[in-house]
């Protein structure tokens, strides 16, 4: 929910016969590797490509940008009863940009 695929980038290449996955991560990555991406990219027969990864990414976020086919819409979170809660934490909740809040008249 309210995620974007932009964090990813594939560019398949022609290299002739080596076969060749390039992969550079801008952040340091806790799921993905090398190796879990060439396997993913073997399994949709992709064996020449430059992977570029702006972003902490996962297996199922890679998938996503390799179909192509996954629409993502934004949400919007409705929190009820937020006299039942404190400033603070209403000052926290009004931060995020999606959240709108619904009390008693």
């Amino acid at each position: 929910i309210t995620i974007s695929i932009s964090n990813i980038m594939i560019r398949e290449v022609e290299n002739g016969i080596e076969l060749k996955i390039n992969l550079t991560c801008v952040v340091p990555q806790t799921e993905l590797d090398l190796q879990s991406v060439k396997q993913i990219l073997g399994e949709y027969r992709i064996s020449n490509a430059d992977v570029v990864l702006k972003g902490d990414c996962t297996c199922d976020d890679l998938i996503d940008v390799i179909e192509g086919n996954r629409v993502y819409i934004p949400c919007i979170y409705v929190l009820n009863k937020i006299d039942q809660i404190s400033i603070e934490e209403l000052d926290i909740i009004y931060k995020i940009p999606t959240v709108s809040l619904i009390g008693p008249p």
